[in-house]
Formats: structure tokens, sequence, C-alpha cells
């Protein structure tokens, strides 16, 4: 090694280290502007550090976007060589991960999780801007790097609350640099310089005369265990910096996806597709939808949007977009399935939104525009196996009608009846309780029963601790004995029931009955609201006909005699385990009236009663039902609707 390169290599290992390293300083930024450009500082005046300081920077982030963080790296202009000399050596990483706020009242330390890690690739390829102020002396002036990486944030896997997302930086130098590339090709099959060789096992038996003159040689590498070279690897030296940087995350828009089938005959292996797009009210700028991607893998997508649903669309927070797409199989894919014992159908749909926060839009004359892009990609599963026995639409057939079917049975009327599917599978967009009130309102009044309840409650709410009454008016609707025209051989039917369902608003229906009039004494028992987790029916026992009952002659020819049956005996074990289990609800209304007597009623007689409860707690409180006993033949009715009442305090 000649005398002139020591030096060399002593004077730049020294300004690396006591310099270089010692006065550098690593930062890294989001500037407001998608358009930002590290020119733009080298324009106006002052130094670049008072630039960087008044430039506008992001104050919040959105998922799903693609961000620019710029990371900047400070060092003395006076070594500015040393500096680029260097750049080879140096490694810059950024590391980005959303961190949960944290309440009050937690002990616990917030949940976190990284969504995106990398690394500047080409360091060389640095912007580099220096301090040309004259005012500044020249060992106070600093020369900049510039480097920009494209951070994409994704949507983490835990639930948000309150998130932020946290940047955090580091820069190193290698203390070794690699030898270039015509180093290593001249150096390629040679042993390296400098290196004793191993030690000779057989070097005793060089003079021995029986070798005539051959002096054997076993390297000491064969017989031993050596331990394999490894790669040295290079010592960083860490260039001190900013710690991290955290700024505010929120989401722009939330997506589901939906599937139905269409209604057609003979059934059809398509499937409509809703995508639906929520605008969360997180934001308050206008967002531009930019496009919808749908696409099946071996299948064809058809946009069944109208023209007022064509892209770009201009949104705002709080906005409901559903679009329709009709997915079809390929043909060929169809009848080659069809034709196999165990067709699939399974296709990957893949969707993906563009969108763009017009944060500050791009017009004539506004400064530093921002606009940042939002992608969402995503890719599911879609069947088009088509249903082996579908339930769509109403059977072609008149189902079998019974003449009499019991009361707890809905009546169709002569309508054709549902199918024996469930609604959600035959409708799975159909709202639940609009379902539920068109089924009540075709089901038909039976007409031999007799008797009307109106219930009339407080039209104004209810202090909590007040009393208040309803008002509970019985219509005896059956005819008087005088007016009958039955004959004693006719059968009358039940003796009780309710004529039509109760009314709130004060107001009787019904139709007139045709049962013989019979005068009846009632009772009223109310039914607090307890709600429990279990499932299990209580069946009441089964009533059998009273000999003092009026008409017996002819109920005991309808109802053969049949003993009363009980409920199933269950295991103590699992009635144990079901009080245990169950949870039951604080009454909410107190009923004052214990004992509600109404009657005796003849036909065509009325009577009023009231009853009086007192709210226990504020908010909507009602009753499960109010229960009518016949106290001559013990059947009840329990009547469900009966009206609400407002408590506040």
């Amino acid at each position: 090694m000649s005398q002139e390169t020591i030096p060399e290599q002593l004077t730049e290992a020294q300004i690396v280290s006591d310099v270089f390293l010692d006065r550098a300083y690593l930062t890294y930024i989001v500037p407001l502007s998608t358009s930002f450009q590290p020119e733009s500082l080298s324009e106006g005046s002052g130094d670049i550090a008072s630039r960087l300081t008044n430039l506008e920077k992001r104050e919040h982030l959105f998922f799903d976007e693609a961000v620019d963080v710029y990371m900047i790296l400070r060092t003395a202009s006076v070594h500015e060589q040393a500096f680029r000399h260097a750049l080879p050596r140096l490694v810059l990483n950024l590391e980005a991960h959303i961190l949960n706020g944290v309440g009050p009242d937690r002990e616990n330390p917030p949940a976190s999780e990284i969504i995106w890690n990398g690394r500047v690739e080409d360091v060389e390829k640095a912007y580099f801007l220096t301090d040309n102020d004259p005012n500044v002396d020249e060992n106070d002036r600093y020369v900049y790097a510039f480097w920009k990486l494209s951070v994409f944030l994704d949507r983490p896997r835990m639930r948000l609350q309150h998130p932020s997302v946290v940047f955090s930086g580091s820069a190193a130098l290698r203390s070794s640099s690699k030898p270039t590339e015509q180093q290593q090709e001249r150096l390629a099959g040679y042993m390296q310089s400098c290196m004793p060789s191993a030690m000779n096992l057989l070097d005793t038996f060089a003079h021995d005369p029986m070798l005539g003159g051959i002096r054997p040689r076993l390297s000491a590498q064969r017989v031993s265990r050596v331990a394999p070279l490894t790669k040295p690897k290079d010592v960083l030296r860490r260039i001190d910096g900013l710690q991290h940087l955290r700024l505010r995350i929120y989401p722009v828009l939330h997506t589901r996806v939906r599937f139905s089938r269409p209604n057609t005959a003979p059934p059809s292996t398509a499937v409509i597709a809703m995508l639906e797009i929520d605008f969360t009210p997180y934001f308050d700028c206008e967002i531009v939808l930019d496009g919808i991607s749908l696409t099946v893998a071996g299948g064809t997508v058809e946009d069944l949007n109208n023209k007022d649903m064509t892209l770009p669309l201009s949104c705002v927070a709080h906005d409901h977009l559903t679009f329709l797409y009709k997915l079809s199989p390929q043909p060929l894919d169809f009848l080659t399935s069809a034709s196999r014992s165990q067709p699939n159908l399974t296709r990957d749909l893949a969707i993906k939104i563009s969108a763009r926060a017009l944060v500050r839009p791009d017009t004539d004359g506004e400064p530093n525009p921002c606009t940042p892009g939002l992608t969402m990609s995503w890719t599911t599963t879609v069947d088009f196996t088509p249903p082996v026995n579908p339930g769509f639409g109403k059977p072609s057939t008149q189902p079998m009608q019974r003449a009499h079917k019991p009361s707890q049975l809905s009546i169709s009327g002569g309508v054709v009846s549902q199918p024996l599917v469930s609604p959600s599978v035959i409708r799975p967009d159909a709202l639940p309780s609009l379902e539920a009130s068109t089924s009540r309102a075709q089901e038909t009044q039976i007409p031999e029963l007799g008797i009307t309840l109106t219930f009339t409650g407080p039209s104004k709410p209810v202090r909590v601790g007040e009393e208040f009454v309803w008002s509970v008016s019985v219509v005896n609707r059956s005819r008087s004995d005088s007016q009958s025209t039955s004959t004693p051989g006719t059968s009358t039917g039940s003796p009780f029931a309710p004529t039509t369902r109760p009314s709130s608003s004060g107001g009787t229906s019904g139709q007139p009955s045709s049962v013989p009039g019979t005068a009846r004494k009632l009772l009223l028992i109310p039914l607090p609201r307890r709600r429990r987790n279990e499932t299990r029916v209580s069946r009441p026992i089964a009533p059998s006909p009273s000999p003092n009952a009026p008409n017996s002659t002819s109920s005991q020819s309808q109802r053969p005699d049949i003993p009363p049956i009980a409920p199933a005996i269950q295991d103590e074990a699992l009635v144990h385990a079901m009080q245990r289990s169950s949870v039951a609800d604080v009454q909410e209304l107190a009923c004052l009236s214990a004992d509600i007597r109404v009657g005796p009623l003849a036909g065509n007689a009325c009577a009023m009663a009231e009853m009086r409860f007192i709210p226990l707690r504020e908010g909507v409180l009602g009753l499960e039902a109010v229960r009518v006993v016949d106290v001559a033949t013990g059947e009840h009715v329990d009547v469900r609707e009966v009206p609400g009442v407002v408590a506040v305090r």
C-alpha cells in the first residue's frame, strides 16, 4: 500500500465521523400541496429553514390515500462534497403505523398496528438545496437533501377509536463501503492476500527416504472442524433526527356489496350485485367519485345504472349511493360445470373504487392545491350456482284451504299463501316490518267471536312516579237471547274470544257477531313486560268442557272428553340452568288495580273500567299484554296490542 493512499482514506474517514455525522439531522414533512416540488423552496427571502417552517402542511389525512412524505437530511454546507461522497452508504427507512386514542379511564396502552414500512432505494438520486443567504456566515449555512416516498395508508385490522397515523423515520451510515463491480471482477477466483495457509499434517514425512523425495501434504482444514466464514455485517452509525410525526386520520367512505338473484322463470345463473357507498361525516370538503370497476374472472359485468349515476359524481358527507350491476358467468363455463356431478360456479369478483378529496380545489388563482387521491380495492367471491329448489315468486297452484282454522293461525281469505321459504331469502332487500304489517293486514277476522276491547291511554307524556289511568271499554257484541235465532241443538262455538284487535285510539271496530248472547263476567290482568333469554315455550293446560258452562251439551257433542294435559316435565339440572342463565328486566309499570272485574255483561251491553299505573322509569313504557279471563269458563285471551306511554322526569 502506497504512502499517498493512506492519508486520503484517513482524511475521508475523519471528515465523515467528525463533521458529517455530528452536524447531520433528519426530518420529514407532509406538505399540503399534492403538487409540491422542492425547487419551490429556492425562491423567496430568508434561509431554507425558515421557508420549511412557513410551508403549509397537512393537518389530517384520510384512509385509502397515497400520501407523499418528504424526508429531508440537513448537514453543514462546508462539507457538501463529503456529504455527496457518503450518499451511497446512507440508509433511510420510514415506517407508518396506526395508533388509537386513549381515554381518561383506561389503564392499558392504546392499540397500534403497522400499515406500511419501506426504505429509500435510490439514495443517490436526491435533490439538493444550499443556503445562499449572504447575511448568514458560511459556517452556519446548511445543505439539504430531499427524498420523496409514496406511503399508502391502508386500513388496519384492529378496531379504530380516534385513530392517528404516526410516521417514524431513521437514517444511518454504513461504516464500510462495498467494492465496485470492477473490483469484484478483478478479485474473482483469487485467494485473499496476507491470509496464512493451513498447517500441513504430513510435514514430518517430508524427509522419509521410503517416499523417494516426495513431500506429502494434508491440510488441517480437511480433517478439523472449521467454522464457516460469514459475511460481516455493516456497522451502522445512527444519525440524529425527528422521532415521529403524528397526524389525525379519518375514513372517507364505507362500502358494502350485497348479492341477489333476479326473479325469472326458469331460474338464471345471473346475480345482481348491489354496491353501496356511504360517505362518513368526518370531512367537510367535496369528494369526487372518479371510477368504479368490477371484474369477474370467467364472467361478464353489465352496468344497470341510469344516466344520473354516470361517473364522475360529486358527493358530500352523509351521502349514500347504490350501484347495480348484473354478473353472469361465461356460457361455456356453465355448460362445462353443469355436466359434472359437483358443479362449481364460484368466481372471484374484483372491485376497485377511485375518488379524489377536494381539500383545496385546483382552481384558477388558488395557491397550493390539495386533491389527494383515494383508492379502494378488494376481492370477494360470488356463487353463480342456481338454486335447486328456488322459492322465488308465488306458487302457480292454489294451496289447500281448510274451512275452520284455529285462532292462532292466519287465514289467507282466498289469497295465495306464501311459499315455505324464509322471506329474507325470497326478498332480501325488503323491510321485515313492512312484510309483517302486510301479512297481518291480509288476515281476516273470525266471525264467531263476540267481545270488543278498547284501551285509551294518556295523550301526553307522564312523569315518573305519578299515577295515570287507562280507560277500558268492553262491549259484548253478541245478540241477546230474545234476538237469537239459534235452536237448542245448534253449536255456538267458543263462549269467549275478542272479535277484533284492541284499539288505543278510543274507538271500536268489528262486525256484529252471530253468536247467541251470553252474560259474561270478565277479569282483566295486566302482564308486565319482562324479557328473558330462554326460548322455551310455555303451554297452558288444555281446558276440558265444564258441565256447568252454558250450552255444555253442544260443546260436548263437538269436543270429546279429553283430560287436561300438562307440559312435559324437564330435568332438574336443565330447569336450574335455565333459571340461572335467564336475564329478566325490571318492571316498567306498576299496576295499582289488583283486581279489575267487568260484568256480568249481557248481549249488546257495554261497560267501562279503569286501570291505574305508576311508571317506574323514564322512556317508552308498556305492558306485555292484558289477559282477559272469563270467570265462568276459565278461558283467557292475551290482548297484546295495548297503548304505550312516554314517561319523563
